[in-house]
């Protein structure tokens, strides 16, 4: 085997590797895939951003329809200081004077959350309980009794009652939980319900030494953002919350629940964006391993027979005479002939061919005409020609050699 027929085979080989435009045309064709995701993760973000929380029932930080962000923010417009904590562990052990607390009495809260706060409230101005579940009452005050409500009920006009949240002919909607004297109490029952069975919406309880003065609210719903403009609702519900500079509003968040669970807390996000950015991650890893695997160098598998390169020249040769495209058998000579001289010369592929033709002459001390000419500008006319124009190429590069 020839020189020149082993260069033109370790060219063949080399060029089973990716081009430099193969790489940037199926570069090109990732970028839209690249791009669509990464708009889709920005989607994610503005939704995230502009999602509400989570609709929880009289949360202060909620604009939801079952929030209290209304109350909240008409609140601190009177310059009262609304905070507000999801756990017993960020209610202080001792709360001063000057201060009102108000829970969400539902099933993420326990009796004994119930009962702790109540102890750490003592020296509050007064606690208010807004009832979720009837089966708080009776945890809160024994000799009462809590019943359901259906979200539609209401109350009759108040009146007879000294609680300075109400005034005379006061009427509130949204009812939670009624409640009745189980017993003897000192509790002062207001706001009967507009049925005539006696139930009330509203009970002051008087402060003793495990409690501050405490008020069981059956009508939390009331100071909902869907509900508060309704009837007296937000009327009762500022004079009820505002009566201290300071206002603790514990939501509880399930850490301080029956089972002890951690809860759900308080996110900006909605619920639905956990799993679709985890499918957006697993799709893009997916993406990068497929593509990427294809940006790789191609695999070679042995030939099932095994031709010698001599004869694959020869039998190209042939070809190549037969169909008397001499035009095309020079340009394949004179693209070997370029290839090494650019490889024993140290002329990088991208160079001109200038470049090329400088460095043969100055290697050979060929007149520059006769290198130009062999490498580029003529075609052969006759059979004749291209035999001589392949023993000056072969001549060319042995000369290149010797040097």
């Amino acid at each position: 085997m020839t020189s020149a027929t082993m260069d033109r085979t370790a060219d063949s080989y080399a060029s089973l590797g990716p081009t430099a435009s193969a790489a940037t045309s199926r570069l090109k064709g990732i970028v839209p895939w690249v791009a669509i995701v990464l708009l889709g993760a920005l989607a994610l973000v503005a939704v995230g951003l502009r999602g509400t929380p989570e609709e929880r029932l009289l949360d202060p930080r909620s604009p939801a329809p079952v929030g209290s962000k209304a109350i909240a923010e008409v609140l601190r417009a009177h310059d009262v200081a609304v905070r507000v904590v999801t756990s017993l562990a960020e209610v202080p052990a001792e709360i001063p004077s000057g201060t009102t607390v108000v829970v969400t009495a539902d099933e993420r809260l326990s009796p004994s959350g119930i009962t702790e706060l109540a102890e750490r409230a003592r020296g509050a101005d007064q606690l208010v309980v807004l009832l979720a579940q009837p089966e708080v009452v009776q945890e809160v005050a024994p000799e009462l009794r809590g019943y359901p409500m259906p979200p539609y009920a209401q109350s009759a006009a108040a009146a007879g009652c000294t609680v300075t949240a109400l005034r005379p002919g006061d009427v509130v909607t949204g009812a939670t939980v009624s409640m009745l004297a189980a017993g003897d109490n000192d509790a002062e029952l207001c706001l009967p319900v507009d049925y005539g069975d006696g139930s009330m919406l509203l009970v002051a309880l008087p402060a003793d030494e495990h409690r501050p003065r405490t008020l069981l609210v059956g009508f939390a719903a009331a100071l909902t953002n869907e509900r508060i403009t309704a009837e007296d609702n937000a009327a009762v519900a500022l004079r009820m919350l505002g009566q201290s500079a300071e206002l603790l509003w514990l939501i509880p968040s399930g850490a301080d629940g029956p089972d002890g669970g951690a809860g759900d807390s308080y996110s900006p996000w909605p619920a639905w964006s956990t799993p679709v950015a985890v499918v957006l991650a697993l799709g893009t890893v997916l993406f990068a391993i497929v593509r990427g695997r294809r940006l790789g160098r191609l695999a070679t598998e042995p030939l099932p027979v095994t031709v010698r390169a001599a004869e694959t020249t020869e039998s190209r040769g042939h070809l190549y005479r037969r169909s008397r495209d001499l035009a095309r058998t020079a340009a394949i000579l004179r693209a070997g002939t370029r290839g090494r001289l650019q490889r024993r010369l140290g002329v990088a592929r991208t160079d001109p061919l200038d470049t090329l033709v400088t460095a043969v002459v100055a290697a050979t001390g060929e007149p520059r005409e006769r290198i130009q000419t062999l490498l580029a500008d003529t075609e052969p006319a006759t059979t004749r020609d291209l035999v001589r124009l392949g023993t000056d190429l072969a001549d060319l590069e042995r000369k290149v050699r010797l040097t």
